[in-house]
């Protein structure tokens, strides 16, 4: 079975009320901890067939013995991150989203894990790399490597294309999983992964695509890009005193957003900011993504995304180039705006809500879009949840956040995670 290739698995159990469960997770526990540091692949499996009654529990772990000493832990009442538990009612199912990653969030080594042990990831991974060819100095499976150095992972074509590949890759692999998302949103070159997973794009179009603005975009050597905490109209007031040499590159979210231009005007803006006692971060970014600096390229993307075929979307696509729903095929002057126009985050998950989306399932190899959403949008009642992690190989955070989606009531493909399970919900 291609599971075998885990080290980490899913444990799932359920009861009729939340009594019931505890007993059945003790019971459990008792029996993985004769098993020790035997694997609980087996297990998992056959428990994944179901059937799934409302009170849930879903536990991760290694071995047999850490998956029953994390029930241990939970039934003494300690906060266990790798235990999740839940009441499904199949008639609240929880509508998903998912978050595509922009550059910035790459890092060495990401994806690693799953591009060994999970085959439908491997392959849409591939697949798109392949495509990408034209456009890196390197294969991007070298982004895998975790030992890959800066000149690699941080050149923005490799950024941007092999978050893409993470990107596409993963939402494969979760919709192998029958996790389906009723909309979808992308920030900054998340947009591509976005609009290609809406069916608008296809694959190696999306990457054409975006492998054209990353190379225009690497012509500019003197940009430079911060993160200020100030809302867009304080930023855009500030910016009416500025020059054309600096623009608005992102509403992040409601006290917070990213400038992008000129390198020496950006840096006394800053400075000028700092002095006042707003907070400042740079970012290491030189080519002055989102800011007028690119609008030199507006005419030779203009030029090739007017040769692609693109569909209306199939799903719930929001835009964070406009900060709304898409309603039909984008205009080759939707990807012209990309290039120099601001990320509009804040509005474009605001429209999620509206869409009555409660989890949010970040699709990309950080965790940075569902802590921003979870920024934007405070409170109770909703889920976001990280595919990837920098600290953690292979499948154990995709596994966590599909054990909170499991015991929140989301529709899940057993069979998918555990094939020759059945394919109960």
């Amino acid at each position: 079975m291609a599971y075998d290739a885990r080290t980490t698995h899913l444990l799932t159990l359920s009861a009729d009320t939340s009594h019931a469960l505890d007993e059945v997770a003790r019971d459990t526990a008792a029996r993985l901890a004769r098993l020790g540091g035997a694997s609980p692949a087996a297990w998992c499996a056959e428990a994944a067939g179901g059937p799934h009654s409302g009170q849930r529990m879903g536990v991760v772990g290694r071995t047999a013995g850490e998956m029953a000493d994390r029930i241990g832990a939970h039934l003494a009442g300690e906060p266990v991150r790798e235990v999740s538990v839940g009441h499904a009612d199949p008639a609240r199912r929880p509508p998903v989203a998912f978050l595509f990653s922009g550059q910035g969030a790459q890092y060495a080594g990401m994806g690693r894990g799953l591009h060994r042990t999970e085959p439908v990831f491997r392959a849409a991974f591939d697949r798109c790399a392949e495509a990408a060819r034209p456009f890196t100095a390197v294969p991007l499976q070298d982004l895998l490597d975790p030992g890959a150095g800066p000149a690699v992972v941080h050149r923005l074509a490799h950024a941007a294309l092999g978050t893409f590949c993470v990107n596409y890759a993963l939402a494969e692999l979760w919709r192998s999983w029958g996790v389906e998302p009723a909309a979808v949103l992308g920030f900054s070159s998340g947009e591509y992964a976005a609009t290609c997973w809406a069916g608008v794009l296809d694959p190696e179009d999306a990457v054409l695509l975006l492998g054209t603005q990353v190379t225009l975009a690497e012509r500019v050597t003197d940009g430079a890009m911060a993160v200020v905490g100030l809302g867009e109209e304080a930023a855009l007031e500030l910016l009416a005193e500025t020059g054309p040499s600096v623009g608005l590159a992102a509403v992040i979210s409601p006290g917070e957003v990213s400038l992008s231009g000129r390198k020496a005007e950006l840096a006394r803006l800053v400075d000028r900011l700092t002095a006042s006692g707003v907070r400042t971060s740079a970012l290491p970014v030189s080519s002055g993504l989102h800011s007028p600096l690119q609008e030199p390229a507006a005419d030779e993307l203009r030029a090739v995304a007017a040769g692609i075929r693109t569909r209306p979307p199939r799903i719930p696509l929001v835009s964070t180039v406009t900060g709304a729903g898409v309603k039909g095929p984008p205009a080759p002057e939707h990807w012209v705006r990309h290039l120099s126009g601001p990320v509009r985050f804040l509005n474009a998950v605001r429209v999620l809500d509206e869409l009555g989306v409660r989890a949010h399932v970040e699709a990309g190899p950080g965790r940075a879009l569902v802590g921003l959403g979870a920024r934007c949008l405070p409170g109770e009642g909703r889920l976001w949840l990280a595919s990837l992690g920098r600290s953690t190989d292979g499948t154990g955070p995709m596994l966590m956040a599909l054990g909170r989606l499991h015991t929140a009531g989301v529709p899940v493909g057993w069979s998918g995670v555990y094939p020759g399970s059945r394919s109960a919900v």
